[in-house]
């Protein structure tokens, strides 16, 4: 039921945008999804240490908040380094890691442990993420060029740039070929292919009208941070003792922390000196924490589909 309530949302903020406020700024459209980001985006990754201790008590492991911390941490800061010393690399792994992690959660209740299953997850988060960002290319062309590795991969961005259109309907065609041979392959379980197809095609009609930072609003804080919020408090109150107002109160004592360790790091890099750079600081935030989250999530929707 969710999703479709999601999806009027989505409507409603395309009314919104276009009666009300058609010269809504950039730098409102910014503050909109940094606060976003805040109040959904952050407790949904701040509920990795939970979900990872239910995942080791699931499997009848011992959990070890140091190590998991460790762990955590290596990764990203390794992810970190990848971007730093290797920006084009690190950018087109952090799209694919992305990608899949948002089929992921979309796509939960398939069976995608197959070959053509994790393509059908792959081919879906890459066909959401080139609405939001291939569709509003020259809206993301600027934040290229505020670091000396954006300006210096110019002729690739050019080149994206006037081929976004190719690359988009590429997309497109890619996920069409692997969700035709997904479904004709699997016999249907608890979803409905058709209507499916119908909510894709709303999310993406969503995506394409409205511009970059309200689109990506919509998306990854109402429907994904929703959805994966949604999906961590059903594994957890079904792998552990915990009450809703547990896991609440815990998510928000995580959220906290987690927003105090994005404050010092925002302050020590001057990221509060104007919107764009919230907004860059923010993206690379994201970019690190893929990696690590991705993990903890990949293997609670791999014990949520035993």
């Amino acid at each position: 039921m969710l999703r479709p309530i999601l999806i009027v949302f989505g409507f409603l903020l395309l009314l919104l945008k276009h009666y009300f406020f058609q010269d809504i700024s950039v730098e409102y459209q910014v503050y909109a999804f940094l606060g976003g980001v805040l109040i959904l985006g952050v407790p949904h990754g701040a509920a990795d240490m939970m979900v990872a201790a239910s995942s080791a008590e699931h499997r009848r492991k011992r959990f070890s908040m140091l190590y998991f911390l460790a762990i955590y941490l290596f990764r990203l800061f390794l992810f970190a380094a990848l971007l730093w010393f290797f920006p084009v690399a690190g950018n087109l792994l952090f799209i694919v890691f992305a990608a899949y992690h948002f089929g992921e959660t979309d796509l939960h209740q398939f069976k995608t442990e197959t070959i053509i299953g994790k393509l059908f997850v792959i081919s879906y988060g890459l066909l959401i993420l080139g609405f939001i960002l291939l569709q509003h290319f020259d809206e993301l062309m600027p934040l290229f060029n505020l670091f000396p590795s954006g300006r210096s991969a110019e002729g690739l961005i050019h080149f994206i740039f006037y081929y976004r259109k190719v690359i988009l309907m590429i997309l497109l065609a890619f996920f069409i070929i692997v969700a035709f041979t997904y479904f004709s392959a699997h016999e249907e379980g608890t979803y409905n292919p058709g209507l499916f197809i119908v909510h894709l095609g709303l999310i993406l009609l969503i995506l394409y009208i409205l511009p970059m930072m309200l689109a990506f609003t919509f998306y990854f804080i109402v429907w994904h941070s929703l959805l994966s919020m949604k999906n961590i408090v059903g594994f957890l109150r079904n792998n552990t003792d915990y009450t809703y107002r547990q896991i609440i109160v815990r998510m928000l004592v995580l959220s906290v922390l987690a927003m105090g360790g994005i404050a010092l790091f925002g302050a020590g890099g001057f990221m509060f000196l104007n919107h764009q750079t919230m907004l860059v600081y923010v993206f690379l935030g994201l970019a690190v924490l893929t990696a690590p989250h991705l993990q903890v999530m990949h293997e609670m929707y791999r014990l949520m589909r035993r």
